[in-house]
């Protein structure tokens, strides 16, 4: 019994800590996920806890350990502001507060006033219950949650779940806090030992499994973004665009299409530099980024780009073309003299029929061809398709 006694109060705290060093070497990695150092000291707290229970650290009074009991409440709050901030959303600090604020009036007064292990018990609980509530609920308004959300959600439930179940069952009888031996030996506390590494090993489990999830949609996402712009690359654009267009066929919305094209190009970096080339394609990409107003944008070539649009007519897209070209008059990159032009040709294409997005490629491709030979720095729209009416099979 001292060995198993001597084992629990071991393994508990070393499972803790290696999760926490193993988001803390993750955050090292990818410190863009700016939600895994709050989670590494999550499990940190709970490893101190577990540290300063079994050590019976801050133990007052009647010795309670209080240390414990705000260790607990920290890595928990830690632990769901975490989830929260990884969808960039801010942690309710008030609402936390007024949550744990409220349990610890009645855990106080079975403390001090009418003392109650059950009733501490019962208003620890409610602390969990409701702050993994909170975060649970700002989780599930999340609209469009992808797999790895759904896993963070589920690791943050089953939280809950816990938090409910086992003061109810302590309530009921079939969990008992007292014993000969005392609370230490209870069946509760027993259960504690011996569940919470597991718990926790299979909450952090769906945490890293969503985190896994984030850092392969991040490198795909990488993989679809061209390094110079940040815009889209072809690949991108076409698993995207295709995406889209379903979407927007499926809606009943007209899809439309601008491709434009940097003017005598070539010129610039035969004459200036490969180093002013590449700043004039980022700075032309930041122009379509801020003022083409597309659902995607992205560089499909050299000095290429395309535009996805849905519900624009054709007067709106000639307007935004001629917006566009406006703003690069007010690009100002360096290496070029000033007053040096940055234009563009381009070609608009509004889909009347069940294109594909290829194909919306290739006409709107084919409209900028002839705002080249027209002259450039220009947008040509492609003819009207006209929708003919079925022949009647008796006339």
């Amino acid at each position: 019994m001292v060995h198993d006694q001597f084992f629990f109060a071991l393994v508990n705290p070393i499972v803790c800590l290696l999760i926490s060093l193993v988001f803390g070497a993750l955050w090292l990695r990818w410190p863009h996920y700016r939600h895994l150092p709050t989670l590494s000291l999550a499990f940190l707290s709970l490893c101190l806890a577990f540290v300063v229970y079994e050590l019976q650290l801050l133990v007052w009074p009647s010795e309670v350990n209080i240390g414990a009991n705000v260790l607990y409440v920290v890595a928990v709050t830690l632990a769901c502001s975490s989830t929260l901030l990884r969808k960039s959303i801010s942690p309710p600090s008030a609402l936390f507060g007024a949550a744990i604020a409220l349990g610890a009036m009645p855990f106080a007064w079975f403390l001090f006033i009418e003392p109650s292990l059950q009733g501490r018990i019962i208003a620890t609980s409610g602390i969990f219950a409701a702050v993994t509530g909170i975060t649970l609920w700002r989780l599930l308004q999340q609209t469009d949650r992808s797999f790895a959300d759904n896993l963070f959600a589920a690791g943050v439930a089953l939280a809950f779940a816990i938090a409910i179940l086992r003061p109810v069952l302590v309530v009921v009888g079939l969990l008992a806090i007292d014993s000969p031996g005392g609370f230490a030996m209870s069946d509760y506390w027993i259960s504690i030992r011996a569940f919470t590494p597991l718990m926790a090993f299979v909450v952090a489990t769906l945490f890293a499994a969503g985190i896994t999830f984030d850092i392969v949609s991040h490198l795909q996402g990488q993989a679809d973004r061209d390094y110079l712009t940040g815009l889209l690359n072809r690949r991108g654009f076409e698993t995207a665009g295709a995406e889209a267009l379903a979407r927007d066929l499926a809606g009943s919305r007209q899809s439309a299409m601008i491709v434009a094209d940097i003017d005598d190009f070539k010129k610039v970096n035969d004459t200036y530099g490969h180093k002013v080339g590449d700043a004039v394609i980022a700075g032309v990409a930041k122009v379509l980024s801020l003022h083409g107003r597309a659902k995607l944008a992205a560089r499909i070539g050299g000095e290429e780009y395309a535009l996805y649009y849905a519900d624009m007519s054709r007067a709106a897209l000639t307007e935004l073309a001629r917006t566009i070209r406006g703003e690069l008059e007010n690009l100002h990159i360096p290496g070029l003299p000033d007053g040096y032009s940055i234009t563009l040709s381009m070609g608009i294409h509004v889909a009347y029929s069940q294109e594909g997005l290829i194909d919306m490629m290739a006409r709107a491709d084919q409209a900028l061809y002839r705002a080249k030979r027209e002259g450039k720095d220009k947008a040509v729209l492609t003819p009207i398709q006209l929708r003919l009416a079925p022949q009647n099979a008796h006339a």
